[in-house]
């Protein structure tokens, strides 16, 4: 700053000017160099995450009724397990499978509670018996003698 020369015609001014223009011109551009590869680099990133966001659209619609279903499968296994138990239990207990059906509670133990509080009023029928076969027995005078007259009536000889 020792060396300060006043400026004393246009064209130096102008010069001067000139100068820092061209030195801020070059630094802004030395920053903003890389500016066509951010530029780039963005563009490739908003493409991928439009992708990414209409895969996920799509795998949200595909699967949007699976918790209803989950829900529905999982209901459906609790009713069959109850029914399950239901049917042990009443069996376990004397009592006919059609009365399974109409047992109460929730946990096998409020299931058998009531099975033994229904027992009480339910009575085992006896099973029927089978009807004896009857026995085989030597054959009559009677029998051999039709067995006799139907062989000679219809020409067959024992």
């Amino acid at each position: 700053m020792a060396d300060f020369t006043p400026i004393e015609t246009q064209e130096e001014l102008n010069a001067i000017i000139a100068k820092r223009v061209k030195e801020e011109q070059e630094r802004i551009s030395r920053k903003y160099e890389d500016y066509d590869a951010v530029k780039a680099s963005n563009k490739d990133l908003t493409d991928q995450l439009a992708a990414a966001q209409k895969a996920a659209k799509d795998t949200a619609d595909k699967y949007k009724d699976y918790d209803a279903k989950i829900a529905d499968y999982e209901s459906k296994i609790h009713q069959y397990e109850a029914a399950s138990v239901k049917t042990r239990v009443a069996l376990a207990n004397g009592l006919p499978y059609e009365m399974a059906s109409r047992l109460r509670g929730e946990t096998e133990e409020e299931i058998q509670k009531d099975a033994e509080s229904l027992k009480t009023y339910w009575k085992p029928q006896a099973q029927p018996m089978a009807e004896a076969e009857t026995p085989v027995t030597k054959k009559s005078e009677r029998d051999v003698a039709f067995q006799s007259m139907l062989s000679d009536l219809s020409g067959n000889k024992e």
